[in-house]
């Protein structure tokens, strides 16, 4: 009964603590669904314009579904496979999730924001609003366009209107912020649980982590050779995805240099207010950082005793020949001291002036 208490109170507490965060994600995205259809603002332009003269590409090389499964629903499968079959943490598995949300959220308001302020035209502008390379809907040959004297175009000369809303809506690449913003996370989160910085250097690690990020970068450059958008839009639409994608990771992670990268934030709930003492899994100083930072990463269990490693270890003292993929998604065993020449790597224990290897 005792039991059933506490892992009700739990439950409301965390509840009351997350439910804010869910919110405030869910309210940017009825944001950005509200500013998505206001009208962009239509910016003058030159018909003798070479860089908008380019053919409307009827078939787009990354369409939107492909886009949101490779920059959404991939790092979301990748984060669940990996919190609940290798980790076996829930607070792993909600702050990956809460992450993700929170970034591609700000992307998608900021980007599209930036969108309707800006009003670029595309590189196949001329296209969508003059039907230059469709004979079928009446295009206008180049060599018949003209602008007034002195005097820049603007959307009153186009004569078709079907494509002409999303044709002012170039900068920055929406398609280079969603990948960056999904992906971008996704590589931080491999590099975390890999403890990619820990100064040993395993290439394959560097490959694992990159992985996203060289997929983020194709479909950001497909893009200028769909002729949707400039080499700026996606410059600048890349960094505004990676940007978020690093905001919203370091609000439940550690930093990639902590020797806890691989462990999430322990949830917000104070212990003391709590029947029965502490059952989070946290200990007064084996759980905490250097700068008081809890951590959070078991199965549920009440206390220290039950914290799961992962990867048990079968190797003898000076052997390193039974180092596997799965022993890198692991936490130390010796968290309270510092570790590895003094920048939190996983391979040293320090004590007082001394350093011994222990085994891995």
């Amino acid at each position: 009964m005792f039991s059933a208490l506490r892992m009700k109170t739990r439950t409301r507490e965390l509840f009351k603590s997350y439910c804010k965060d869910w919110t405030l994600v869910v309210i940017v995205l009825v944001a950005f669904s509200i500013v998505d259809q206001l009208e962009p603002f239509h910016r003058q332009f030159s018909v003798r314009d070479i860089t908008i003269q380019h053919p409307f590409a009827k078939q787009e090389t990354v369409p939107v579904w492909l886009l949101l499964t490779l920059s959404f629903l991939l790092p979301m499968a990748t984060v669940a496979a990996i919190a609940v079959f290798q980790r076996r943490s829930y607070t792993d598995l909600h702050n990956g999730f809460l992450g993700l949300f929170l970034a591609q959220s700000l992307v998608l308001i900021v980007t599209d924001s930036i969108k309707i302020a800006v009003g670029r035209p595309r590189p196949d502008f001329l296209d969508r609003c003059l039907s230059l390379y469709d004979n079928a809907n009446g295009g206008n040959p180049l060599d018949q366009l003209n602008d007034p004297v002195n005097l820049l175009s603007n959307s009153s000369i186009c004569t078709r209107t079907d494509l002409l809303r999303d044709g002012f809506k170039s900068f920055p690449s929406g398609h280079s912020s969603f990948s960056f913003g999904g992906l971008g996370f996704l590589s931080m989160y491999l590099a975390g649980k890999l403890h990619l910085f820990d100064e040993r250097g395993h290439i394959y690690k560097s490959l694992v982590v990159l992985a996203p990020m060289i997929l983020a970068a194709l479909i950001a450059t497909s893009r200028v050779s769909d002729y949707r958008h400039h080499w700026q839009d996606v410059t600048a639409g890349s960094f505004i995805g990676f940007f978020f994608a690093v905001f919203a990771y370091r609000q439940y992670y550690p930093s990639l240099a902590s020797n806890k990268s691989d462990r999430p934030f322990s949830p917000r709930i104070r212990e003391d207010f709590l029947p029965g003492g502490s059952f989070l899994g946290i200990s007064s100083s084996n759980d905490r950082d250097n700068n008081g930072q809890r951590y959070r990463d078991d199965a549920g269990n009440d206390d220290d005793t039950h914290v799961v490693v992962d990867g048990p270890s079968t190797q003898s003292p000076g052997d390193e020949s039974g180092i596997g993929f799965g022993q890198f998604f692991r936490r130390d065993r010796t968290d309270e001291t510092l570790t590895g020449n003094g920048h939190g790597g996983p391979n040293k224990n320090v004590v007082g002036n001394e350093s011994r290897l222990i085994p891995i």
